[in-house]
């Protein structure tokens, strides 16, 4: 066995040498392909967090502009009683304002993409679109009483009143566009905060 190595010792060790040569290739080869799907995970993640920040980010700049608009009609309506008039209560109307904007949340969920996040950003993004499906259907039941029960008599301001105090209903009616306006400020200031805790 002795001779068997002295005999082949050259031999041994060009086999032992390709050997490692190729078991250093296979192995680079397997760390290369892990970079690389790391780095394209990556990028993945990068696009979906920008994809879930513009979302926020419009979510933020139009809820800055409805919370305008809602101000305006609250003052110009509360202004108007003050000075012993009666006003039609205001009405709020939403273009395009049938589906909560929650479809960006629920497709990164759906992707997986949402596991490159931090446990606590993750439920507070879940906790905010959660909330934002229940504006948007508030914002629908409000909707639907101004279209049946406001709109059609804009004409008549006396249809609102009984006496000289608003009607009950409408008087609640008025009330609901005043919480719509609270949570849709608290919102706004969650969306632009959560915008800007998303990693780049």
């Amino acid at each position: 066995m002795e001779h068997f190595f002295d005999r082949h010792r050259g031999l041994l060790g060009r086999v032992a040498f390709e050997l490692a040569i190729v078991f250093v290739g296979v192995t680079a080869a397997f760390a290369l392909e892990n970079f690389r799907e790391a780095r394209q995970e990556a990028s993945y993640y990068r696009t979906m967090n920008g994809g879930l920040r513009a979302s926020l980010d419009d979510a933020a700049k139009h809820g800055a502009e409805i919370n305008r608009q809602i101000t305006i009609l609250l003052r110009d309506f509360d202004e108007a009683t003050k000075r012993g008039e009666k006003p039609v209560p205001p009405v709020y109307r939403e273009s395009g304002g049938e589906r909560p904007p929650t479809r960006a949340w629920d497709g990164i969920v759906a992707t997986g993409a949402t596991r490159s996040l931090d446990p606590a950003l993750f439920f507070r993004l879940a906790l905010f679109y959660s909330r934002a499906d229940s504006f948007g259907e508030r914002y629908l039941r409000y909707n639907r009483f101004s279209e049946e029960r406001v709109l059609p008599y804009l004409g008549d301001a006396t249809a609102f009143y009984d006496g000289g105090r608003l009607r009950p209903e409408y008087a609640a009616h008025v009330d609901r566009l005043r919480d719509l306006q609270r949570e849709g400020h608290a919102m706004v200031a969650e969306a632009a905060s959560l915008r800007d805790s998303l990693p780049l």
